[in-house]
């Protein structure tokens, strides 16, 4: 019910501002046709109408990415750091979109002041909810919390710190009150901030609970772990305490593979002249198939072929074991400068990482995402200590942090805890920042062998 609380303020904050920025968009145009540019004639609102059609999605992708909507939206200076963030980086795609398309039905002034209005307006919208923060915008739950020490107080800090969710907290009480503060009246939650060992003598508090129609809650800080995330779910009646060591927040890597759809169709389509480019010098230059195909571990290891443009000669994977002496990286990683195997065009392909566009395919396909580590031969995943297992935990990426640090310049157990730190710090904006990282990456083909 809290996390729901959560998610209903954070959303009636991100319609908020969609509505807002709508609302910015006919203000810029009332400013606009409010007074005359010699030689400019401002057109009806309706011939403008496809800029707000391109603004809403934007902001609609880039404010949640930016953790905008976080269970701190309220904490004043955290919300307009990230908003700010949000916007700024909003107007950069603004200004590139407007100046590719070149729209005749376009009004540079209309667009900028829009972005000025609506950085204003979303500003002040937080200013007022800040000053409105005591204000209950859900029915109130008087909430008690029996426990001791610094996790009791720092639990009740926390929901007084956000009073927008419903949730008053009339004290901490050590769990000799609790029966006392159960039957004197007044309580709609009562929530148990102890240690495990303490649950079975807390079980007739929580039945004398259900009885009087209190809703009993445990923070369940009851066993060690130090990276999973804590959930819990249903199953058909059974209830699931869950340990996740991986993102799990199912909206969010929806979003995901939408984006890892969407973006992989915009760059096969512009790059379909290097495409063709490519095949013409794969086949001019040397004997063989264009594409090359091989078997990698995916997801838990689980095993896909995995494409790109042919960059060695034809017989190359027969060949490797001879070459183990002039391998270039650590561990059961296979990487060389010197490699023989290579063709002429095929080390210009592996520079700007040419090679590797057709791993789009394999995007589309969901074998592998946009970002995440790269995905390795099953003999090298054999090789693997245990704890490097784990950045086989999320979908491989065509690209990553090892990408862009210093890819072969990056000895094997830094590759491997670059790879572990992605994955513990998911966010959708990690990845919108590493796609924007790799680019300069790949045209200056930096680290590559």
């Amino acid at each position: 019910m809290i996390e729901q609380r959560q998610k209903i303020v954070a959303l009636n904050l991100f319609l908020a501002d969609l509505g807002l920025t709508g609302a910015s968009f006919f203000l810029a145009y009332v400013l606009r046709a409010s007074f005359e540019i010699e030689g400019s004639t401002v057109m009806p609102v309706g011939v403008y109408i496809w800029m707000l059609a391109l603004i809403l999605p934007i902001w609609a992708v880039l404010l949640p990415a930016f953790r905008v909507y976080s269970s701190r939206f309220l904490q004043l200076k955290d919300q307009l750091v990230q908003l700010s963030k949000a916007i700024g980086l909003a107007w950069v795609v603004m200004v590139a979109v407007l100046f590719l398309l070149n729209h005749e039905a376009t009004s540079r002034l209309i667009a900028l002041f829009t972005l000025v209005i609506n950085y204003g307006v979303l500003v002040s919208y937080r200013l007022v909810l800040y000053a409105l923060r005591g204000w209950n915008w859900t029915s109130l739950r008087h909430v008690a919390i029996i426990g001791e020490g610094p996790a009791a107080a720092s639990f009740a800090q926390s929901i007084a710190n956000h009073a927008s969710w419903g949730l008053k907290p009339i004290g901490v009480f050590p769990e000799e009150r609790a029966r006392e503060i159960i039957e004197s009246g007044g309580i709609d939650d009562l929530i148990f901030v102890v240690d495990r060992q303490r649950l079975d003598p807390l079980e007739e508090l929580f039945l004398l609970c259900e009885e009087l129609g209190i809703t009993a809650r445990i923070v369940l800080n009851l066993f060690p772990h130090s990276i999973a995330h804590m959930d819990f779910d249903k199953l058909d009646g059974f209830s699931l305490l869950t340990f996740s060591p991986t993102p799990s927040d199912e909206s969010l890597l929806f979003v995901r593979r939408l984006m890892d759809v969407a973006l992989s169709i915009i760059i096969g389509i512009l790059t379909l002249p290097l495409i063709g480019a490519t095949v013409l010098a794969i086949k001019l230059t040397s004997t063989g198939p264009v594409l090359f195909s091989q078997r990698r571990s995916g997801l838990h290891g689980r095993p896909f072929i995995m494409y790109k443009f042919r960059s060695m000669i034809d017989d190359a994977e027969q060949r490797r074991v001879e070459l183990e002496s002039i391998n270039e990286m650590d561990g059961p990683v296979f990487k060389s400068s010197l490699d023989p195997r290579i063709t002429p065009i095929g080390k210009i392909l592996r520079r700007f990482s040419i090679d590797e566009v057709p791993q789009l395919y394999n995007v589309l396909k969901g074998d592998m995402s946009l970002v995440g580590p790269r995905p390795p031969l099953p003999q090298e995943v054999e090789r693997y200590k245990r704890w490097q297992r784990r950045r086989l935990s999320m979908k491989p990426g065509m690209t990553c942090l090892w990408q862009i640090t210093g890819r072969n310049q990056v000895g094997f157990d830094e590759w491997m805890r670059l790879d572990l730190k992605y994955i513990d710090n998911w966010s959708l904006l990690l990845d919108l920042k590493i796609l924007i990282k790799t680019i300069p990456v790949v045209l200056l083909g930096k680290g590559a062998l």
